[in-house]
């Protein structure tokens, strides 16, 4: 929270001119009920119609006063909790982007968008509170209660006796209010996880008729959120009730004593009573106000420790201290690998090793869940290993920068990723510099140069984000495109030919074979045409490699290799081209 803080350094002296400017009108408040008393006691009661109309003017002129405060007061703390939502906006969303790939799947998409958004505006809610709840209640509070005691003491007492039962209320009231806003806040993130699977996937969900498991889904987070919800609004909505109770009670009782007193003439007159209910009155607005802001005080303690999970995260440039070592050559080398996600303790990775040398073409065999792209995510750390270690050139990745470390790479992931934009813009995020004339010429070798052909716009062509206006096996190519035109040292492609036909899978490794000649390729799939044709293949299964081999090798080897290409290739299995 430390961090959250400190944005506001930059608004301190327009912090103190609020405080300033309110405490002007602070003071116009609580002389309104002296002068009141003045014209209580010496005008009406005197029967003096000209000393009424010169302290009438004083209050005219105080109230003016007070309205200018006020309007001047207001407009420059909106003006500075906006600056500091702006500037929280901007911090938060430069964290997003540095947020490693683990934090990134702890929070989850549907988590950061609360917090960018929900649990900002509640702390800028906050932050426009500050300066009255800071400055101008404690001043109130204080200068009216000194002020009912200088008027009478006696009645100041009688008053005083209703505070302590208030506060108590207060603390009892809001006690449990802290979990049941976390819990709220949870349920608004599950909620906004499921709106976004039912949106992403809902053609799926249609082909397989599960509209009402969704629609329970969906039911059931709504019906949590709303049930902690409203518990927690209920909860805050009874201290002003109550307190106003037990402060309405207090000033019955201030006024029965101050009129048995008066009539007593103890010292006070009707002057000095009107007086004491002002000041009470300023007093209870106080109370009132301090009672809201500790009953909300658990929402902003809530949304603070969600934006603080963002903004303590480590950046993964940061990981590394001291001199970090370069690799000499790459040449990977996997040692006794194992690893879990987070918050999970069955590992996915287990007590793996294996050797790429530089320049090889490796592939990864397996079904759903044999922990290829785990592996692949391991290899261009996006995650941090359980145990073991990976070597690239004789330098550890723990002893790399991440940047240093995917400066090497170029990536293909099993999620071909469309962003709005050109072709040319998709296409230049894998190289910024690049001339039109290279990415028509991946496109070609990726078999996307007749799409762009047939389009009058060419590389100009929008893509909707997530390309929802191109196939699949379109969206796959421009992935590869992208991938391939940067000039990197080791390429990887997870599953990335799934979508496409044996034909034209062929043709593109063809195109990339000469594209790629020398450089090392690592290829993940579920396909045996894919996996066949390179140098090396390694077979997995719950995380672990059970085979290692050329095709051939692995048919006579590797019985679950065997059962692959028996249900892929058929009878054909052998008569495949390995090369």
């Amino acid at each position: 929270m430390k961090k959250i803080f400190e944005l506001l350094k930059p608004y301190r002296k327009k912090l103190v001119a609020v405080a300033l400017i309110d405490g002007v009108g602070m003071i116009t408040a609580l002389l309104m009920p002296f002068v009141m008393s003045e014209i209580v006691e010496d005008g009406i009661s005197g029967q003096n119609v000209t000393l009424v109309w010169k302290y009438a003017a004083v209050m005219v002129a105080l109230a003016i006063v007070s309205v200018v405060a006020s309007v001047i007061s207001a407009k420059l703390n909106t003006t500075i909790s906006a600056s500091y939502s702006s500037d929280l906006c901007q911090l938060t969303f430069e964290k997003i982007n540095a947020l490693s790939y683990s934090d990134y799947t702890k929070i989850g998409p549907s988590g950061l968008l609360t917090r960018a958004t929900d649990d900002i505006w509640n702390v800028e809610g906050a932050i426009t509170s500050l300066p009255y709840t800071l400055f101008s209640v404690p001043v109130m509070f204080i200068g009216s209660l000194v002020l009912t005691f200088l008027a009478d003491p006696i009645l100041a007492a009688v008053f005083l006796l209703s505070i302590p039962p208030i506060l108590i209320l207060v603390l009892v009231l809001m006690r449990p209010l802290y979990d049941m806003w976390d819990k709220s806040d949870k349920y608004v993130d599950l909620q906004n996880k499921i709106v976004r699977e039912r949106l992403s996937g809902l053609r799926v969900v249609r082909a397989f008729n599960n509209e009402k498991r969704e629609h329970g889904r969906a039911k059931f987070a709504t019906e949590e959120m709303a049930k902690y919800m409203i518990r927690a609004n209920t909860r805050g909505g009874m201290v002003d009730p109550f307190a106003m109770l037990l402060l309405n009670l207090a000033t019955v009782a201030v006024v029965y004593v101050g009129g048995l007193r008066a009539a007593g003439g103890a010292g006070i007159g009707s002057g000095g009573v009107i007086a004491v209910l002002q000041y009470i009155g300023i007093i209870t607005n106080a109370i009132i106000s301090i009672s809201w802001t500790l009953a909300w005080l658990p929402k902003v303690r809530v949304s603070m420790r969600r934006l603080d999970q963002i903004h303590s995260a480590k950046k993964e440039e940061i990981l590394v201290e001291g001199e970090e070592k370069i690799p000499d050559g790459y040449e990977i080398e996997i040692k006794n690998l194992s690893f879990a996600y987070p918050d999970s303790t069955k590992t996915v990775i287990n007590n793996l090793s294996l050797t790429i040398k530089e320049g090889e073409s490796v592939a990864l065999i397996g079904g759903t869940g044999s922990g290829k792209s785990t592996l692949i995510k391991l290899l261009c750390g996006l995650f941090e290993k359980t145990e073991g270690d990976i070597v690239i050139g004789g330098a550890s990745y723990s002893e790399m920068r991440k940047a240093t470390l995917r400066s090497h790479f170029s990536v293909a992931l099993q999620k071909a990723e469309i962003f709005e934009g050109t072709v040319r813009d998709n296409v230049r995020m894998g190289k910024p510099d690049a001339t039109d004339e290279e990415i028509y010429e991946v496109l070609r070798l990726s078999k996307m140069s007749d799409f762009v052909d047939s389009h009058p716009e060419g590389l100009d062509y929008i893509l909707v984000g997530g390309g929802q206006n191109v196939s699949g096996g379109q969206r796959q190519r421009i992935n590869m495109a992208r991938t391939v035109i940067k000039n990197a040292d080791i390429y990887i492609f997870d599953d990335s030919f799934s979508a496409l036909d044996f034909l034209t899978e062929s043709e593109i490794k063809e195109n990339y074979s000469s594209l790629l000649a020398g450089k090392s390729r690592i290829v993940a799939t579920q396909r045996i045409s894919t996996a066949m044709s390179a140098d090396r293949i390694y077979v997995m299964d719950g995380g672990s490699i059970i085979g290692m081999g050329t095709h051939s090798e692995l048919l006579h080897s590797c019985p679950i290799y065997r059962e692959i290409a028996d249900s892929q290739l058929g009878g054909r299995r052998e008569c495949r081209n390995e090369k």
